[in-house]
């Protein structure tokens, strides 16, 4: 982790631990061990792994560490390489990661991660948001999804998801918010949510803010 990180970390008020640092360095190791033989993320991007991923998919627990209290399921929506399920992970062991991909292959890379990072908080399951499964009747406190898609097809599948009073993460570009969609506020209506915050940051070397939206579902 380099010192522009650590400096935004410590501006957004979170202060990873020593152990959180530690399991943060396991997952960016074996996330780059993986990607020569895997593709999990652009090679374009290994240089700025912490600044456009690992940091990226941290805000989000400035958020989470708000609305939830500890024991907390997470689902982390069409998970990938682990963004943003296991540095949230790592960084709040209180909460308990359900890491959701179709993938096989990317769900096993999942898996040998978090057990390289001594996450004990994490569990992966290989299914589509929606489909059946060994954890398909599982209503969690708050769902994340970061770069899965358009915002309007995803939202029903993730609210579908939720518990009564419980909260959606989706990370949205500042084009994205800017956007007219009146098809996200449909399809938030049809699930029986509505927004209730944004959480705006900025990542080092970046001109315009980033944005977590966040829905609650009543």
């Amino acid at each position: 982790m380099n010192e522009a990180v650590r400096a935004a970390l410590a501006a957004w008020g979170l202060e990873p631990s020593p152990e959180a640092l530690a399991r943060l360095e396991a997952y960016v190791a074996a996330l780059k061990a993986q990607n020569a033989v895997q593709n999990l993320v652009s090679s374009k991007d290994e240089p700025l792994l912490w600044e456009r991923h690992v940091l990226d998919s941290l805000a989000g627990a400035v958020p989470l560490r708000r609305l939830l209290k500890p024991g907390a399921a997470v689902a982390d929506a069409g998970s990938g390489a682990g963004f943003p399920g296991l540095p949230l992970a790592a960084v709040l062991p209180e909460l308990r990661f359900e890491l959701l991909d179709s993938r096989v292959r990317r769900c096993d890379f999942l898996r040998q991660a978090a057990a390289a990072m001594g996450c004990a908080n994490v569990a992966v399951f290989n299914r589509r948001v929606g489909e059946g499964g060994e954890a398909a009747a599982t209503r969690y406190a708050a769902v994340t999804e970061r770069a899965m898609g358009h915002l309007e097809n995803i939202l029903p599948q993730c609210l579908n998801i939720l518990a009564r009073g419980g909260f959606f993460l989706a990370w949205q570009s500042a084009a994205q918010l800017a956007a007219d969609r009146p098809a996200v506020a449909a399809a938030a209506r049809r699930g029986g949510a509505g927004p209730a915050e944004t959480f705006s940051y900025r990542l080092p070397g970046e001109s315009a803010d980033r944005h977590i939206l966040v829905f609650r579902k009543g």
